[in-house]
């Protein structure tokens, strides 16, 4: 038991020695050292205090005495669970390079960031991430499923349901194992209404004026119909 504790201490340093600062968030006058895999983090316990209810917490765990973990490079706090690039796009908004603006641009990195404001339970960067998000042009079915995953309100997926149930392809393999077999079969039984109503894109020649709206009211009912759903957008 004893060479098990030896092994396993001086893995733990072999790990921390490999450790490198990270470029923009090792701030000389920071108070708290972290580690996420083998990047080095010195930052502002305030801030995170301030913004997190798991690191006010963390921060709070009584610790032995003569304790100095979290004060040294060679001693740092261990982060587990996250990835540092996951970690320092969540540092982005904490320490923005310019007030007012950041960096993250693409669906990955702000599905990075509610992640991460998950974890760590900040709800004002989760919703800012959230909108952000909205603002951003989403495949449909990626759609459904980032919005199933992350509990977002259902009402905003009319449009993508519109899309899918209307376009003239039935859903990829790939699709239909992500979507899973209950939303596939209401899917499946969408269409069919839709093609029986002749709204499906690949019905008729190209709408005419007034047609177009037509066609989304008939969309629009059937995806209340057969997935329960209605936006007011739509009414």
């Amino acid at each position: 038991m004893q060479s098990g504790k030896i092994v396993e201490s001086q893995t733990h340093a072999m790990e921390a020695s490999k450790a490198h600062r990270h470029r923009d968030y090792f701030f000389g006058d920071g108070n708290v050292v972290l580690q996420v895999e083998s990047v080095l983090y010195k930052l502002h316990r305030s801030l995170l205090e301030k913004h997190s209810p798991v690191f006010r917490e963390l921060f709070t765990i009584p610790q032995p005495p003569g304790s100095t973990e979290g004060c040294s490079e060679d001693n740092p706090i261990v982060l587990t669970g996250v990835t540092a690039m996951d970690f320092t796009r969540f540092l982005w908004l904490l320490y923005p390079p310019t007030l007012g603006c950041c960096d993250i641009t693409t669906v990955d990195e702000w599905l990075s960031v509610v992640d991460q404001a998950d974890r760590w339970q900040v709800d004002s960067l989760r919703e800012y991430a959230v909108v952000r998000l909205r603002q951003l042009y989403i495949e449909p079915v990626r759609k459904i499923l980032i919005w199933s995953r992350y509990n977002l309100p259902t009402e905003e997926l009319v449009a993508a349901y519109m899309d899918i149930i209307s376009r003239p392809l039935p859903l990829s393999l790939g699709e239909a194992q992500d979507l899973g077999l209950p939303l596939v079969v209401k899917i499946s039984e969408a269409r069919d209404l839709v093609h029986a109503q002749g709204a499906c894109a690949c019905c008729g020649t190209r709408p005419r004026m007034g047609q177009s709206a037509a066609k989304d009211r008939i969309l629009v009912d059937i995806v209340d119909r057969t997935f329960g759903i209605s936006s007011p957008a739509y009414l």
